[in-house]
């Protein structure tokens, strides 16, 4: 397992997980976010490719309506 942070929560996931399966692992069922690994923008296209590491920051991003 490694420690990681997700929206400023500290949770542990499994050692070499992807961004796709991290999202599983923590059942995030938001439609249409947008994810940043340590402040860097991770595209769609490439979730299955970005692993993630320990310590590493995710912040999941849901877009808001209102005005």
């Amino acid at each position: 397992m490694i420690e990681i942070i997700v929206n400023g929560e500290r949770k542990s996931v499994p050692h070499g997980l992807n961004v796709k399966e991290v999202v599983e692992a923590l059942e995030y069922k938001g439609k249409g976010y947008c994810l940043a690994v340590n402040g860097t923008f991770v595209a769609i296209a490439t979730y299955e490719t970005t692993i993630v590491n320990d310590n590493d920051s995710l912040e999941i991003l849901a877009p808001v309506q209102g005005g």
